[in-house]
């Protein structure tokens, strides 16, 4: 057990995959996470805020955040 632990750490296994299919992966879960943000109901997020405002919608900033690091990952 120990042995495997060892070499999936060591990311090794990792080496014969190339770097367009790593960042397409990456990009993809960004998506993934994106469309998962959208499927917070709205009561959560406002919940505790008596005047509902749009910059306290936390998809707003998580759909920013999300698209600001998928940007530096597509470029680079």
């Amino acid at each position: 057990m120990l042995n495997l632990l060892k070499y999936l750490l060591n990311f090794e296994w990792l080496s014969g995959v190339g770097m367009g299919a790593s960042k397409s992966v990456f990009l993809v879960l960004f998506v993934i996470i994106g469309i998962l943000v959208l499927l917070v109901p709205k009561d959560y997020i406002y919940e505790g805020v008596e005047n509902r405002r749009w910059w306290h919608n936390l998809k707003l900033w998580a759909w920013g955040d999300l698209a600001f690091i998928f940007i530096t990952y597509y470029i680079f």
